[in-house]
């Protein structure tokens, strides 16, 4: 009687949380994608720089676009006006061997964690310093609240980078 008493109470206790026991633990998982693969070019017009389009996972594109002192690198889901910014940067970064690691859970995109450059104060009359070191970027997408920085001249600065995002995923709300 006693065991069936507290069989109860945990699974009402369960219940309420919002917790069910058919639940699967999250599964986390990384993807890859480049700027330099696939991409589409926007051609700009009255005055406008080009801008380039490239895939991602889940319906994600790579929007990467220049002002008149900075690149921008977005990330925008398939049919919304909403868009992630991924990084600003001075207009010498060269990403053509940028890679971002799309971080997902249970298969959707949720984060990206990007290489990118860390500088110094910049000189008068300039938007950007010198380089002075690199920093692994942690981004959440569209409706994900995450936003990490992890110095990449750590130790395992990958795997920090990748716990970061993981930590801080929640799942949305239905």
């Amino acid at each position: 009687m006693k065991l069936k008493m507290i069989l109860w109470t945990a699974a009402i206790c369960l219940g309420m949380s919002g917790v069910t026991l058919a639940q699967k633990p999250v599964r986390f998982t990384s993807v890859y994608s480049g700027l330099n693969k696939g991409c589409k070019t926007l051609h700009g017009s009255h005055g406008t720089d080009d801008a380039f389009l490239c895939p991602g996972p889940g319906g994600y594109k790579v929007r990467v676009y220049y002002s008149a002192a900075t690149m921008q690198i977005n990330a925008e889901p398939r049919g919304s006006d909403h868009s992630a910014s991924l990084a600003t940067l001075d207009l010498a970064f060269d990403d053509r061997k940028t890679k971002l690691e799309w971080r997902l859970a249970n298969g959707k995109p949720f984060a990206v964690i990007m290489r990118q450059p860390v500088y110094g104060d910049p000189a008068p009359g300039e938007y950007f310093g010198k380089v002075i070191g690199w920093q692994l970027k942690v981004t959440g997408l569209v409706g994900y609240d995450v936003d990490q920085t992890i110095d990449a001249s750590t130790p395992k600065a990958n795997l920090s980078a990748r716990e970061a995002a993981d930590k801080a995923y929640k799942p949305r709300q239905k």
